[in-house]
């Protein structure tokens, strides 16, 4: 897996690509794994703007954590939910030491539900940071993937 290559095209993809961050690094990560559906990147499209605009989890995290259950999710109730768990635990960690939260809000200081957000989002160049989390957050989870892989052999 190109970590740099997912990481540049979750960014290319939110914003001027037409997707917002949820949507983002699912498709760059779904693209990369060879993963085509048409609920990609609809499934993800209530996860965008902090949870539908409520401030709460980050777009990029839900996104990163959708792909990981993608790559290691389970397919029926016969089977393990631990290495998925396992995998989205180390993804949050990860993004967590590098931006300290995995909150909207707190990453970005815009409430999306208000005029006044959006206009702090777009006039104070909110946008950009939240295209490197939206990147970010898909080359943490690629790097996760691609770890796992070479585990595997």
């Amino acid at each position: 897996m190109n970590i740099k290559k997912v990481e540049e095209k979750a960014k290319e993809r939110f914003g001027e690509g037409g997707l917002f961050c949820a949507e983002s690094v699912l498709v760059a990560l779904a693209d990369e794994e060879g993963i085509v559906s048409p609920l990609i990147p609809r499934i993800a499209t209530g996860f965008c703007s902090g949870i539908a605009r409520t401030s709460d989890i980050c777009g990029a995290v839900s996104g990163a954590v959708m792909a990981l259950g993608l790559v290691f999710g389970r397919d029926n109730e016969n089977q393990s939910h631990e290495i998925v768990y396992q995998k989205v635990q180390q993804f949050l960690k990860a993004f967590k030491d590098r931006f300290t939260s995995i909150n909207c809000f707190e990453l970005t200081g815009c409430n999306f539900n208000t005029v006044e957000g959006h206009q702090i989002f777009y006039q104070n160049g909110v946008i950009e940071k939240c295209r490197q989390y939206t990147g970010i957050a898909a080359g943490l989870a690629a790097k996760i993937i691609a770890d796992a892989k070479k585990e595997e052999g």
